[in-house]
């Protein structure tokens, strides 16, 4: 039994469901094909990217390991690495099933014909996609495709709420794979039973194998919040938040609020396996939220600073003391990400953000101050709970004051140590921000295609 893995293509036109392949006709996609083809400098491709698809309406996006899958104008490879996904296949494959990924956004294919193409000369007998709610147009096209010579599994946060739904559409589909799918993907190859296959989330993540990245485009994600050496290494210092922001996607329809701190010995062993295996340059530390456990995190930091390599994290100011963050830059870290949303103690307690309750925005200004030569990128949002016009615009004073400027595209970067992105808050379903508003009879968006930005 062949098992892949599969993150698919996506491309659509702006503010279209996908009904057919259409899309590929687009000449801009055409030659964009042709360029990938002829291996010319990334320079070229990132100018013909951007005098070309500025303004069209052709839009590329991010699906599998994103916590906020969405679509921009220009192609921009692949951001995040698929780790559910690639946790699943090594579990499976410890198992000695034949397990494998193909991940279409990685390998950069622009066309759905020709993806299908090569994932039907594979010969799988099971193909497993994740999927969300952007994208479910998508997925279920492909999905019908794939079926023509394959069982087909769909997989991810998405079917966490909406399986049923997905289920009356989707006949043509075997396996359902709500939520966190690791465990659950080997039940399904064993019993081979179709149906829904409920999620049972992994609490101990060392307990695992080590993700799998014997594939030829694992080197290729990299996330350009930050200007870091690439290939930039990601990985997992933890799985799950703590927290219980209302409007955070995985934390509750992946991981259902369950958190694993990994212990730093396996960490670093899996960096150095990995080292091994591909010439990284930097680490992104791509967790809910890193900085949990301040020993663990020190001595953490500790094999860190001997691996000798610069690494950069995703954490929040209130979960660590000034002389922890200190020490990581000492021992090699050089940026930090941290969600802020906005500095609103009024909106943020609507969002049960846990942020109210501490003067972050010192701490901010500290942190700025102290170290100018580190690199802080703030996540920001708009359109939350109660956040007018008002409160958004004093946000984007507050943050000119302090020299902090936005990332408006990729690969474009603004200041290269002070930065933020500007996001425009959903409530996906499956989250608590969704459901309340069903509760308070508010509209929530009907049509999925907008969660991924139009």
């Amino acid at each position: 039994m062949k098992v892949i893995f599969v993150n698919l293509p996506f491309m659509r036109y702006n503010g279209e469901v996908v009904r057919d392949f259409s899309i590929e006709k687009d000449f801009r996609i055409r030659f964009l094909r042709s360029i990938k083809k002829m291996r010319l400098p990334k320079i070229f491709e990132r100018l013909y990217n951007f005098l070309v698809f500025s303004y069209g309406s052709v839009r590329f996006g991010q699906r599998a390991g994103s916590r906020w899958p969405f679509a921009a104008k220009k192609p921009f490879g692949a951001l995040n690495y698929p780790f559910i996904m690639n946790y699943a296949v090594s579990y499976l494959r410890s198992k000695n099933y034949d397990a494998e990924i193909f991940d279409a956004i990685a390998d950069e294919y622009f066309s759905y014909s020709n993806f299908l193409k090569k994932l039907k000369r594979k010969k799988p007998s099971l193909v497993v996609i994740e999927c969300s709610t952007p994208t479910i147009d998508i997925d279920l096209l492909i999905a019908r495709e794939v079926s023509k010579f394959s069982e087909v599994a769909l997989a991810g946060p998405h079917l966490t709420l909406k399986c049923e739904e997905v289920q009356r559409q989707a006949p043509f589909v075997k396996y359902f794979l709500p939520g966190e799918y690791i465990l659950s993907s080997l039940k399904m190859v064993e019993a081979k039973k179709s149906g829904v296959y409920k999620s049972e989330v992994v609490e101990n993540l060392d307990s695992l194998p080590f993700p799998f990245r014997d594939y030829s485009s694992a080197p290729n994600y990299y996330d350009p919040s930050m200007n870091t050496l690439s290939p930039q290494l990601q990985i997992w210092g933890s799985k799950g938040c703590p927290f219980k922001c209302t409007f955070c996607m995985w934390p509750q329809t992946m991981y259902c609020g369950k958190v694993s701190l990994r212990n730093p010995e396996k960490i670093i062993q899996e960096i150095k396996d990995n080292l091994k295996r591909h010439k990284y340059k930097s680490i992104f530390f791509d967790d809910d939220t890193f900085n949990l456990g301040t020993e663990r995190i020190s001595e953490l930091s500790d094999g860190l600073k001997k691996i000798g390599l610069p690494w950069t994290v995703m954490g929040r100011l209130d979960c660590s003391p000034q002389w922890l963050f200190e020490k990581m830059i000492n021992c090699g870290c050089v940026g930090v990400r941290f969600g802020v949303e906005t500095f609103n103690r009024d909106v943020l307690k609507n969002v049960n953000k846990g942020l109210e309750n501490i003067n972050f925005l010192d701490t901010i200004k500290n942190l700025s101050k102290k170290y100018p030569k580190i690199m802080f990128h703030l996540t920001m949002m708009k359109n939350l709970p109660g956040q007018t016009k008002e409160i958004h615009l004093k946000d984007m004073k507050i943050l000119e004051e302090m020299g902090y400027e936005q990332n408006l595209g990729f690969p474009h970067r603004a200041n290269k140590y002070r930065h933020f992105q500007l996001s425009s808050c959903a409530a996906f379903p499956g989250t608590k921000m969704h459901e309340d508003l069903k509760k308070d009879k508010k509209e929530t968006l009907k049509d999925y295609v907008k969660y991924g930005g139009v």
